[in-house]
């Protein structure tokens, strides 16, 4: 029972993940679902990312919808980084926690995206269980 609250942000989350890998995208549905996200989007570039949280550069405040962003660092049109302090600092995003997720690990990109304002870095392949629990702490986060 305790567990069930201590994951219930999960249900109601909306959760867009911005990774050019359909192998990945595949697996992390997969652990989503079982997690029991409520909605689950994919992006496989940045700039489509972009879309989906419907704003351009022109735009002030978007009509977004989305409770968390999980984003790759290497993408086919831009990096993460970059991604990453955009949403960040962008008017119409900048209340949406941005998880930087990577396969690679380097210490320098991991400070530089948690200064542009990253609230976590997960890396790939992801432990179920360890993604589940840091999921929930930073939507816990924001709901408090």
């Amino acid at each position: 029972m305790i567990e069930d609250d201590m994951y219930s942000p999960l249900k109601d989350a909306n959760i867009l993940v911005i990774d050019d890998s359909l192998p990945f995208q595949n697996l992390t549905h997969a652990m989503l679902t079982k997690f029991g996200v409520n909605s689950i989007e994919f992006a496989s570039s940045l700039s489509e990312g972009l879309k989906k949280l419907h704003y351009t550069s022109s735009d002030r405040k978007g009509s977004i919808g989305y409770d968390m962003v999980l984003l790759d660092i290497n993408l086919p049109d831009g990096n993460g980084v970059s991604g990453c302090d955009f949403v960040t600092h962008h008017v119409g995003t900048l209340d949406i926690p941005v998880i930087i997720i990577s396969g690679a690990y380097n210490p320098l990109i991991i400070e530089e995206v948690f200064r542009l304002g990253a609230c976590d870095f997960i890396q790939k392949p992801f432990v179920s269980a360890l993604l589940k629990k840091r999921l929930c702490a930073v939507l816990n986060d924001v709901l408090l």
